[in-house]
């Protein structure tokens, strides 16, 4: 992924593509401290949540702007979060979230971090941990009614 993203660096530099290459430059600025941090080089997931934590970003960042009614941030910040959006993979639906959920269940786990483990194996970075956890916590909760 990361050789992805400096490919796609050199291509949008040549393009000149302002947004493009300003949001991959701030993605691979984090993949390179990551790596300082753990000394080692980044792994798939490690890039993976660099690259989830940088569309949260934009995300609360475009909250901001709207609060502030500045269209010029929202358009940069939504251009930027479709950029993002290229190199992470579509989520999970909550169907399936729940599915999963209700087989880990009926196999017998009825901790929250036992069905959580099992769902990060099944579904990888599709996985959106904050639905996923509200959704174990929910079908946990009609259990012990």
């Amino acid at each position: 992924m990361k050789e992805r993203l400096q490919d796609d660096l050199k291509a949008a530099m040549k393009a000149h593509d302002n947004i493009r290459v300003m949001t991959i430059r701030g993605v691979l600025a984090e993949i390179t401290r990551t790596e300082k941090d753990t000394r080692h080089p980044a792994t798939e997931a490690e890039v993976m949540a660099v690259l989830k934590r940088e569309r949260g970003r934009r995300e609360e960042a475009l909250g901001f702007a709207r609060q502030g009614n500045r269209q010029d941030l929202i358009e940069q910040y939504e251009a930027e979060a479709r950029v993002l959006d290229g190199y992470i993979p579509a989520a999970v639906d909550a169907e399936q979230v729940r599915a999963a959920i209700a087989a880990e269940i009926d196999a017998g786990h009825n901790q929250i971090g036992s069905i959580m483990k099992s769902l990060r194996e099944r579904f990888g970075a599709r996985l959106d941990n904050k639905l996923a956890s509200d959704l174990i916590r929910s079908a946990l909760g009609k259990l012990s009614k």
